[in-house]
């Protein structure tokens, strides 16, 4: 779990492909730190404007994790997002 992050929908009810924002940060933000860690996300409306528009978001991050991701992809996308509230400090 990360502090600030809200997880678009049910997150039990998620598997391969999660949309987040975290509070304080626009997610073309999170899209480019985490380019600069290593990290290739998508940002912006995902073809979904009239949901964001119904959920009051400008724009949406959106991680997506298959077969071919290891454990350690995973921590590193961790720590990038870590990254992304260190540089805004966020606590």
């Amino acid at each position: 779990q990360i502090n600030s992050i809200k997880i678009i929908g049910n997150p039990k009810n998620k598997a391969g492909v999660i949309a987040f924002t975290i509070k304080g940060i626009h997610p073309h933000d999170i899209a480019t730190i985490l380019d600069e860690d290593g990290v290739a996300i998508r940002a912006g409306h995902h073809c979904c404007q009239i949901l964001h528009q119904k959920l009051n978001l400008t724009a949406t991050a959106r991680v997506s994790i298959g077969v071919y991701n290891t454990k350690d992809d995973i921590d590193i996308l961790c720590k990038a997002i870590e990254n992304c509230r260190k540089i805004f400090e966020l606590k």
